[in-house]
């Protein structure tokens, strides 16, 4: 069971969190905002806990409320999210679950309800939600949670608490993976792959990690325009790898041009060999131009341009870069 501490340095907010819910001063909404994999739904679950929980020491864990909502079963904690196949809240699945908060607690407490991907919600959805937060229903108390805050009505934001998390430094994100138990090597590599978000890192398994150590040795492999067709003779059919390919290289350079500003090489065992021979041979300028010409083969890719197109760009561009200095 996650505690408070766990979070520690993700937010100033949670001890003062913590504190109004322990102390029943919480408000009745608040809105947790920040990149996916920060916390912002297990921080919920835990302060809707800490309201329910009848121990001394608030959440004791011991309790039966605590005992049942980290069990996922307590019967006064409510979920709002999109309809199994669909990828939208619509405003029944909001009306019917307003409708269950409605009714008096189960256990003569408080209730919760915790809206994940809140971004999500049509118009029509959070405009009901909004007459419900207008007058919300006594000893209710309500999250959403979002990674794009500005896709909610300003109106349902100006009504809540807005905590906002952020992701961890890599040396934070590193000493928590390694407690959750991941070898102190793992834990650098997914704390820097993750960008900090530790939820993110969890979800990083070893065909993710090979997948970025192919893609990367694959693409900076090329050196010349005759080494270009059977690299994209391995991506052309596979949508999935495509995507992450682009993700995988736009991360690369970033790693890169932050060590180049920094005055260091590029960290071993973040990528192939072959991607930390491009970051010695090739300078910050031909970091940037080739950033550029992936962040041009995303938006070629958005305009359903064929990916082989866009990464043959891509790969013409590491060729070139190759051509300009001596290796």
């Amino acid at each position: 069971m996650n505690s408070f501490e766990d979070f520690r340095g993700q937010s100033a907010h949670l001890e003062q969190l913590r504190n109004d819910f322990a102390q029943g001063q919480n408000v009745h909404a608040y809105l947790f905002s920040g990149p996916r994999g920060t916390g912002k739904k297990s921080v919920a679950r835990l302060c809707a806990m800490t309201a329910m929980c009848r121990g001394e020491h608030k959440p004791c864990g011991v309790c039966g409320p605590c005992r049942r909502m980290a069990a996922g079963t307590h019967p006064d904690l409510h979920e709002i999210v999109p309809e199994k196949g669909k990828q939208s809240i619509s405003v029944d699945v909001v009306r019917g679950v307003i409708e269950e908060v409605g009714v008096q607690s189960f256990e003569g407490g408080v209730k919760a309800l915790l809206c994940q991907q809140a971004e999500k919600m049509t118009p029509q959805a959070q405009n009901c939600l909004l007459k419900t937060l207008e007058e919300a229903p006594q000893g209710t108390v309500f999250f959403l949670i979002t990674d794009q805050p500005g896709a909610l009505l300003p109106t349902i934001v100006s009504r809540c608490r807005t905590v906002r998390f952020h992701p961890l430094d890599f040396e934070a994100a590193k000493a928590r993976l390694m407690a959750l138990g991941e070898t102190e090597q793992n834990a650098a590599v997914k704390a820097r792959m993750s960008e900090g978000c530790v939820g993110q890192a969890l979800e990083i398994d070893a065909a993710k990690m090979e997948l970025r150590r192919q893609v990367t040795q694959d693409v900076f492999s090329v050196r010349n325009a005759a080494d270009i067709m059977p690299v994209l003779g391995q991506y052309k059919d596979d949508k999935e790898k495509q995507k992450q390919t682009l993700d995988i290289l736009e991360t690369a350079l970033r790693d890169m041009m932050l060590a180049k500003s920094a005055g260091r090489t590029l960290e071993r065992g973040m990528y192939a060999p072959q991607a930390e021979d491009y970051a010695a041979l090739v300078p910050l300028s031909g970091c940037i131009a080739l950033s550029a010409a992936v962040l041009k083969a995303k938006k070629m890719c958005a305009s359903n341009v064929a990916f082989a197109s866009a990464l043959e760009m891509i790969l013409l561009k590491v060729s070139e870069e190759y051509a300009r200095w001596p290796w």
